[in-house]
C-alpha cells in the first residue's frame, strides 16, 4: 500500500487535479445525474465519483452513501485511479489489498467494487466512477465494463466542461486567447474579426471570412441578435442560447452564443461580438446519457424500467384503450452455450441481429424490449384475441429459427415464450410481466422453442420448480451440496473394492433434494459445469484419503462433456488431491456417444492416455450398445439396474443379463451389476460370473467418513455368510 500512497503524491498528477477546481467542491446536478444514472444501469446500491488527493479521496456525488471523504489508505479506488482500466474486485473479503479493510469488515460491509479511473486530458488519473455493492457479484462482462468505461468518460468529458468554464472568466479579458470561436462584425455587419478556434468551429479559414456579410456564415438568428439589442432587449442578447447551424462541410454543429453590441455616439449599431462554443459533442453525450436511461445500449431497444413504465402509462388510460393489451416474453434457448463456445462478442452480434428481426415482426403500434441478457418482450395492443396472439407467437418462433450469420458463424437457436393478457392474466404491470415470465418458464420445462399463455394453475407448479431454480444458482456458494458414495462389492470374495460418487443437495428447507429433479435444472441453466467441476475436485481429495486398493467411479454427463475441457479437469484434479489415475473410472452414457462428436472421442481418448478406465453406465438401454463396444476400448459395463430388477420374473431380461455376462467375458472386461436389492438377485449375477455388485442390499450411498469406517472391516460374503 505505500507503494500506491507514494505514487497518489507525485506532483504533476496533484497539479492537474488542481487545474479542474474540483477536489473539496460540494455536489454539482450533472455528476448526480451520472451517478444516479450508473447506480440505475449496474443494479448497484452504491455509486460514487470521487477525486483522489494525496491524503484523501473527495466525494463529488454519490448514490446510496452519505460520506464525504476517505483516507486514501483505506479507499478502494487509491488503486483503480493510477490505472488504465477498470478494476473490478468480484469479492473484496478474498483480495489480499483489501479483506482487512475497515470498509469490507466493518459496519459497510462491502464485498464487490467496480470502478474505472477519470484521466485528464494530460493522461493522468485523478479519480473514479465506481459502483459498490454489499453483496459478492461476478466479474463485469465486455459490454458491462465498456459501458463503465463510457459512464466515466461523461464525467471527464463534464471535467473538461468544468475546466473549460473556468477559463471563459480569464478569457473575457484577454478574448484573443480564448478557446472559443470569437467572431466580430462591423456596424454593417461585416465580419472584421474570426479566430483560430472560429477556424475550427465552421471550417472556413480567417482570409475566407474577412469583409463578408456576417448573415452568409453564421445563423440568421445570430447575425439578428445585433438588432434585438439595439431594440431595448440587451437581457436577451447577453444570455447564452444554443442553436444548430452547419459548418463548411455542412455538418449540422450545435453551438452556445453569447455576445454584445456597441453603438456609436449616434447610438447607431458600430459593432457586434460573439464568443461562440462548439457543444455538438456535449449534447451528443447528453443524448447518449439520456438513451441510456430508458434503452438497452447493445441493441437500442427499450429497457426494463422503459418498458415497466410504458406499459404503466397505458394501464392508466381508459380500460376500453387497453383491453387485449398482451406481454409477450422471448428467452432465447441455449444462448449461454452460444456465449461459451463462440465468444462474447458474437453472443452481442446475435443478440442484436435478434432485435432486428423482432423489430421486421412488431407491428407500429408494439412496444419492443430487451429486459436483460437473452430476454425480450413485445407489448401488444389492439384487442387481439388467443387465436392472433398464437399466430404471433408462431411467426416469431419461425423467425428465430431460421440460421442466423454472425461474423462468418452459421448460428441456429430457437426460443421459449411466454404471453399474459390484460385483464384476464393481470391488471398491474408486475403482474402481467412476472405472469407472461411463468408462462415462458412452462415452455422451457416443457422442451422449449414453443409457447404458452398463461394459466392459473402455473402460479404454483412453475413456481415452485422456479423456486427451486433460483435456490439451486446459490446452492455451491452456500455450501449446501455433498458428495456421498456407494459401495462396489467384489462378488467373489465380497471385498470393498471401491464406490461411485454421487451428487446429494440438501436444501435448507426441504431437506435432500431428489437428484431427479435438480440434475436436469442445473443442466439446463449451465450450473452443472461449476457444480461438476466442484463434485469432481471433492470426490477426488476424498478418496485421496483412503486406502490404495478402493476405485473411484465418477459419471459425467454430455453436458459437462460438451461444456468444459474434461481433459483438464481431470488432470487438474488428479494433480491436487495426489490420487493416482488408474483409481479413478470415468462413467458414461451412451447417450454421449449417440452425439458422435469428434471432440468427445478425443477427450475419452486422452483419459485413456493418462491411465483412467472408462466405464459405460446404463449398458443395454441404448440403441446401439454393441457398436459403442466395438468403436470404443472401454474397460467395464455397468449394466442397468432395470434388466437386473426384471430377470427375477422376466424371462428376456434374464436371457439378456446371461448374454451381457458372455459379451463382457468374450471382450475381457469387467462387469458391474447396479441395483442389488435381493439375495436372489446377488445370486443370480454371481452365478452368471458378474464381477462386481453395488445396491442397497449390499450398502446405501453414505458420506466419506463412513466409507473410511467401512474399509476397517472385514471383507463379507452375503451369498456364504463367512466373514
Amino acid at each position: 500500500m505505500q507503494a500506491v500512497l507514494e505514487q497518489l503524491r507525485d506532483s504533476d498528477r496533484l497539479r492537474d487535479i488542481d487545474a479542474y477546481s474540483v477536489f473539496g467542491t460540494a455536489a454539482e446536478a450533472d455528476y448526480d445525474h451520472i451517478v444516479r444514472l450508473t447506480a440505475e444501469l449496474f443494479d448497484a446500491p452504491v455509486a460514487l465519483i470521487n477525486f483522489v488527493g494525496a491524503e484523501e479521496v473527495w466525494v463529488k456525488s454519490r448514490f446510496g452513501i452519505d460520506v464525504q471523504s476517505v483516507p486514501c489508505e483505506v479507499a478502494f479506488c487509491s488503486h483503480t485511479v493510477l490505472g488504465d482500466q477498470p478494476m473490478v474486485v468480484p469479492d473484496l473479503s478474498l483480495d489480499r489489498r483489501f479483506a482487512n479493510n475497515p470498509m469490507v469488515t466493518g459496519g459497510a460491509a462491502f464485498r464487490f467494487y467496480a470502478g474505472a479511473p477519470l484521466k485528464s486530458a494530460k493522461g493522468y488519473g485523478i479519480g473514479t466512477l465506481c459502483i459498490i455493492d454489499t453483496k459478492v457479484r461476478p466479474p463485469l462482462d465486455e459490454t458491462a465494463t465498456r459501458r463503465l468505461q463510457d459512464l466515466a468518460r461523461l464525467v471527464t468529458d463534464k471535467l473538461e466542461q468544468r475546466r473549460l468554464s473556468r477559463l471563459e472568466v480569464i478569457s473575457a479579458k484577454l478574448m484573443s486567447a480564448t478557446a472559443d470561436a470569437v467572431v466580430v462584425a462591423d456596424g454593417d455587419r461585416r465580419i472584421v474579426a474570426w479566430n483560430h478556434s472560429a477556424e475550427t468551429v465552421f471550417g472556413y479559414r480567417a482570409e475566407d471570412v474577412l469583409g463578408e456579410p456576417l448573415a452568409k456564415f453564421l445563423p440568421l438568428a445570430i447575425a439578428e441578435e445585433g438588432d434585438a439589442a439595439m431594440s431595448g432587449k440587451p437581457g436577451a442578447w447577453r444570455h447564452r442560447q444554443e442553436l444548430k447551424t452547419q459548418s463548411k462541410s455542412h455538418h449540422e454543429i450545435t453551438v452556445e452564443v453569447s455576445g454584445t453590441a456597441w453603438q456609436d455616439e449616434r447610438l447607431n449599431l458600430s459593432g457586434l461580438g460573439f464568443i461562440i462554443r462548439d457543444v455538438t459533442e456535449q449534447r451528443l453525450a447528453d443524448s447518449r446519457i439520456a438513451f441510456l436511461a430508458h434503452h438497452d445500449e447493445l441493441t437500442g431497444l427499450h429497457n426494463r424500467n422503459s418498458l415497466h413504465r410504458l406499459i404503466e402509462d397505458l394501464l392508466s388510460q381508459a380500460s376500453g384503450e387497453v383491453n387485449g393489451l398482451a406481454v409477450v416474453c422471448i428467452d432465447l434457448d441455449r444462448f449461454k452455450l452460444i456465449n461459451e463456445t463462440l465468444g462474447h462478442k458474437v453472443g452481442d452480434a446475435l443478440l442484436q441481429q435478434v432485435a432486428d428481426r423482432l423489430r421486421a415482426i412488431a407491428g407500429h403500434n408494439d412496444i419492443l424490449a430487451r429486459l436483460g441478457g437473452d430476454e425480450f418482450a413485445i407489448v401488444r395492443r389492439g384487442g387481439q384475441g388467443r387465436e392472433a396472439l398464437a399466430l404471433f407467437a408462431e411467426t416469431i418462433l419461425a423467425a428465430l429459427a431460421e440460421t442466423f450469420d454472425v461474423g462468418g458463424h452459421l448460428v441456429s437457436t430457437s426460443a421459449s415464450l411466454g404471453i399474459a393478457c390484460h385483464p384476464r392474466d393481470g391488471r398491474d404491470c408486475d403482474t402481467l410481466l412476472n405472469h407472461a415470465d411463468l408462462a415462458t418458464y412452462r415452455t422451457k420445462l416443457e422442451g422449449r422453442n414453443g409457447f404458452h399463455f398463461f394459466e392459473k394453475d402455473m402460479d404454483g407448479q412453475t413456481l415452485v420448480k422456479r423456486g427451486l431454480e433460483n435456490d439451486l444458482r446459490g446452492a455451491q456458494k452456500r455450501d449446501e451440496f455433498e458428495i456421498h458414495y456407494q459401495p462396489q462389492f467384489d462378488i467373489a470374495t465380497g471385498a470393498l473394492v471401491g464406490a461411485e460418487a454421487l451428487l446429494r443437495w440438501k436444501h435448507p428447507d426441504h431437506g435432500y433434494i431428489s437428484p431427479a429433479e435438480f440434475i436436469p435444472i442445473a443442466e439446463t441453466t449451465g450450473l452443472m459445469v461449476s457444480i461438476g467441476r466442484w463434485a469432481f475436485h471433492k470426490a477426488c481429495h476424498d478418496f485421496a484419503t483412503l486406502p490404495p486398493n478402493l476405485g473411484l467411479a465418477i459419471n459425467l454427463s454430455p453436458v459437462q462433456f460438451r461444456r468444459d475441457d474434461i481433459p483438464a479437469l481431470v488432470s487438474g484434479a488428479l494433480a491436487a488431491s495426489g490420487l493416482p489415475s488408474h483409481r479413478l473410472e470415468i462413467e458414461i452414457t451412451e447417450s454421449l456417444l449417440m452425439e458422435r462428436d469428434a471432440g468427445t472421442l478425443d477427450a475419452l481418448n486422452s483419459l485413456k492416455a493418462m491411465g483412467v478406465d472408462i466405464a459405460l453406465d446404463d449398458f443395454g438401454t441404448g440403441y446401439s450398445s454393441l457398436s459403442y463396444l466395438h468403436s470404443f476400448p472401454f474397460d467395464k459395463i455397468k449394466i442397468d439396474r432395470s434388466f437386473v430388477k426384471e430377470a427375477d420374473t422376466n424371462n428376456d431380461c434374464a436371457a439378456i443379463l446371461q448374454a451381457m455376462a458372455a459379451l463382457a467375458t468374450a471382450l475381457k472386461l469387467t462387469t458391474v451389476a447396479e441395483g442389488i436389492e435381493t439375495e436372489q438377485q446377488l445370486a443370480r449375477v454371481k452365478a452368471l460370473g458378474y464381477h462386481r455388485a453395488q445396491g442397497f442390499l449390499l450398502a446405501r450411498p453414505q458420506p466419506i467418513d463412513a466409507l473410511a469406517a467401512l474399509t476397517q472391516a472385514r471383507p463379507f460374503n452375503r451369498l456364504t455368510g463367512v466373514r
